[in-house]
């Protein structure tokens, strides 16, 4: 009980206490703010990973095993979910499994990677919601174009290429090339939620989903499971 104190108490630090700021998710995105499609719901769960479930216990083979019918229940109380914001308790309590680092001390609180344990059918409403944001955000060209983190047929290795290929410019053309790097300290952890929900409504994201995301990132809890 003693570490799992110690724990809660360090993962908690991570938080911020901040100043609300007034938002206005009055503007509908239609595209956003469409009604949730079937084929896509049933996609989804069929990607579903079997991973440990989180708060409710609830495993993703049990939504393999649905019918069509169980399925489109489902389907409803997503729907209602995106119309009212009406979140369950499990959706926001995250269970935290504290895993130690590769060659770090042991005894101190920093050398442990938490690793949450989230509801799955909360997992598969995120990927459905999270699917319309990036396409929304690609097909409106509203990243920057250098962006390769957390996009389809982007990442690390296409982001390694075009630095190579621009190294490779520069030696032909005899010219210098400068590379900054950054390694922001507790990157995830410093987003406030105000300034990231304002962010999103300035790129054109609005409406119920934008409003979801707001309800679904307030009043959060966590336990440890050591």
């Amino acid at each position: 009980m003693k570490q799992s104190n110690l724990f809660a108490n360090h993962f908690s630090s991570y938080s911020h206490e901040v100043q609300p700021i007034p938002l206005d998710y009055i503007t509908e995105n239609e595209f956003l703010n469409r009604n949730i499609e079937f084929w896509y719901l049933k996609r989804t769960i069929s990607k579903t990973k079997n991973s440990t479930p989180g708060a409710d216990n609830i495993p993703s083979i049990w939504f393999k095993t649905f019918d069509d019918a169980s399925l489109l229940k489902i389907l409803g109380m997503l729907q209602q979910q995106l119309d009212f914001s009406a979140l369950p308790k499990d959706w926001k309590h995250t269970i935290i499994i504290p895993i130690p680092k590769p060659n770090k001390d042991k005894i101190k609180l920093t050398s442990y990677r938490p690793i949450p344990l989230i509801s799955v059918f909360c997992k598969i409403f995120e990927r459905i919601l999270a699917h319309r944001i990036t396409h929304f955000l690609t097909s409106q060209k509203k990243l920057n174009p250098n962006q390769h983190g957390f996009l389809p047929f982007r990442d690390n290795h296409t982001a390694i290429y075009k630095i190579y290929s621009a190294i490779s410019e520069a030696r032909k053309n005899k010219k210098f090339f400068v590379a900054v790097s950054l390694d922001i300290k507790s990157a995830y952890d410093s987003v406030l939620v105000d300034d990231l929900i304002l962010k999103c409504l300035q790129l054109g994201i609005s409406g119920k989903v934008t409003k979801w995301m707001h309800h679904f990132l307030q009043e959060r809890s966590f336990q440890i499971k050591w």
